[in-house]
């Protein structure tokens, strides 16, 4: 900007006309700022279940990679599973989380580990994965969510799911199951493993899966929580690990339950990103493209939306498939005020929507445009940056949210254009100023993931003007002065 002021006054007249210019094309006004904050941001993470095929990927270096490494998302996040089929000790407390006789490191090809059962493979492939993230990237939140206790401690004992409101048998098992817990957590620490926070349920409504589900009344949740599962962390000097909670399926769902649960023992709020249940009885599925901020008070604890992926229908690797995401993420971050967005899965060994990498029948890696609409927000909206003002004029269109560091002056605007139109925006700067802005674009047509322009200078005023590409999601960073 110091270079303007040195500009010759025939320079000036020049520059004045093209902003002058610029500004009959402007379709959009976009006005950061800077004094007005909203929410603290704690990351973006994926799911390191269905671990078991990730484990045995001849890529699984390069996958883990591309969604925790420097060249890839940058993910800080990783959600694990308590597993329900753990040995356990009751008299103890313990709880065995790698198979006897087995290594992490061991080839999946010996005899060796083909022995192991389904259960073994997958909680030895999880402990592989959590520790080579932790070594390997540093990842600092690491959780993990129970989709059910062990069979034995269940309504109906022989059941895996959730059905016919089958879930903790609360008449015997409630102690124990806090002890499992506790001691899977636990027995994660021996192995370097320091669980940020645990949660004992995952979609606790759920009273019609096929697949390992647990159902609890909101009443019941709180009442475990308070008076036998903090108790038992507690009990294993696990004071610190934080209790996550309730993560139902819906966001309105989450709304309803956590409103009518006893929370004073829950450290963090959480739900999941799928479409309401109204939609879902309408056979509609996949991802929530409107969810609404919770209407009780939250007590100033962390928001967390820890699962979302579109299941909906066929595999969808275009800007289709990621404008759904989008949608998604924004409203969950600009307009829920949610801290964490965590999706479903890292990877699958198929082409499957639920999955951020997937894998060609050749073997080769497939990025769906998720995957790089994902990036847009976790390589570029760090971990400790604070959401602020970004108000929209003269568009009805777009989706944008800022976001900044305050120790460095960093700061990150994602625009979503869901639209089929190229939109000329101008982005004043209100308590801040910005030398350039360079700028990260997916599209159908990009050449990158997150394809990179040159920077932007300032108008004479001050202000930027861009082009927002159709059907795509662009980030601009800069640096505030």
């Amino acid at each position: 900007m110091q270079d303007n002021l040195r500009d010759a006054p025939g320079k000036l007249d020049a520059k004045a006309g093209i902003a002058a210019a610029a500004i009959s094309l402007d379709t959009a006004t976009i006005t950061l700022n800077w004094g007005t904050t909203y929410q603290r941001l704690e990351g973006f993470g994926a799911f390191a279940g269905r671990a078991t095929p990730f484990f045995e990927s001849p890529k699984r270096d390069s996958i883990m990679k591309q969604l925790w490494g420097t060249d890839g998302l940058q993910l800080n996040m990783i959600r694990g599973e308590v597993m329900y089929n753990y040995p356990f000790d009751k008299t103890t407390g313990t709880v065995t989380i790698q198979p006897a006789g087995t290594s992490i490191d061991m080839d999946v090809t010996s005899a060796g580990y083909q022995a192991l059962t389904t259960a073994q493979k997958a909680q030895l492939a999880q402990l592989w994965i959590l520790k080579k993230v932790k070594e390997r990237y540093q990842t600092p939140i690491m959780f993990a969510s129970t989709w059910t206790p062990p069979l034995s401690m269940k309504t109906n004992t022989s059941s895996e799911s959730g059905k016919n409101f089958n879930g903790l048998n609360y008449s015997c098992c409630s102690t124990d199951f806090a002890n499992y817990l506790a001691g899977f957590t636990k027995a994660y620490q021996n192995e370097g493993i320091y669980f940020y926070g645990i949660s004992p349920s995952n979609e606790p409504e759920n009273v019609f899966s096929d697949w390992p589900a647990s159902y609890w009344t909101a009443g019941h949740l709180g009442e475990f929580i308070t008076n036998n599962l903090r108790p038992a962390l507690n009990a294993k000097g696990l004071n610190s690990v934080k209790i996550i909670s309730s993560e139902n399926a819906a966001w309105g769902t989450a709304n309803s339950f956590l409103s009518g649960m006893d929370k004073s023992n829950v450290d963090v709020l959480a739900g999941h990103g799928y479409v309401e249940i109204g939609d879902l009885i309408l056979g509609k599925r996949g991802l929530n493209p409107n969810p609404a901020t919770w209407n009780y008070a939250t007590g100033n604890r962390p928001v967390w939306m820890t699962e979302a992926c579109d299941d909906s229908g066929v595999y969808d690797n275009t800007m289709v498939g990621g404008l759904k995401l989008a949608i998604n993420m924004h409203k969950f971050l600009a307009e829920c005020n949610v801290n964490a967005y965590v999706y479903w899965l890292g990877m699958l060994a198929i082409r499957n929507n639920e999955s951020l990498i997937c894998t060609n029948g050749d073997g080769s890696l497939d990025y769906p445009k998720t995957y790089d609409v994902m990036g847009q927000y976790s390589r570029f909206v760090h971990a400790g940056y604070y959401r602020f003002n970004s108000a929209l004029a003269n568009n009805s269109t777009l989706k944008v949210s800022a976001w900044k560091d305050p120790a460095t002056g960093k700061f990150s605007v994602v625009i979503v254009n869901p639209g089929g139109s190229e939109t000329h925006c101008r982005l004043n700067l209100s308590g801040f100023g910005s030398s350039q802005l360079t700028s990260y674009l997916t599209a159908d047509n990009s050449s990158a993931h997150w394809q990179q322009s040159a920077p932007v200078s300032p108008a004479a005023n001050g202000s930027f003007v861009v082009v927002v590409p159709p059907s795509s999601v662009i980030t601009f960073t800069g640096n505030a002065i």
